[in-house]
């Protein structure tokens, strides 16, 4: 991979990140209101079995997406430093290159397809 194609995966990753982290700050957001600060006032407490259920499902999604957003931004860090180190773009399974198509729809892809279906789910 020249140069250029290098450079241009590092500012897609780059702005990925910055996306991601702009998302984890609305779930930040979300989390806090679904989670008030304890303090043992029991004016915000909710009396009703749907209202709590509610703010448990939003805790929840909150939660996974937190999981997702922390993941997402260790792929796109070890993605950054592939490229640092001039390994990006290469299949770490196989050694094969990772087709350009697969990088423009994920650009911190570690797997080309053939080896991203055979691993486990």
């Amino acid at each position: 991979m020249n140069k250029r194609d290098m450079r241009k995966y590092e500012r897609a990753l780059l702005a990925e990140k910055q996306r991601v982290l702009k998302q984890g700050r609305v779930t930040d957001e979300v989390m806090d209101a679904a989670c008030p600060d304890v303090t043992g006032d029991l004016s915000s407490h909710r009396s009703y079995t749907a209202d709590q259920g509610t703010e448990n499902y939003q805790r929840e999604m909150a939660s996974r997406f937190k999981t997702i957003e922390t993941d997402t931004l260790r792929q796109i860090e070890d993605a950054l430093k592939r490229i640092a180190d001039g390994t990006f773009g290469i299949c770490v399974s196989c050694g094969e290159p990772v087709p350009k198509a697969r990088l423009e729809v994920v650009p911190h892809a570690r797997f080309c397809m053939k080896c991203l279906k055979k691993r486990p789910r």
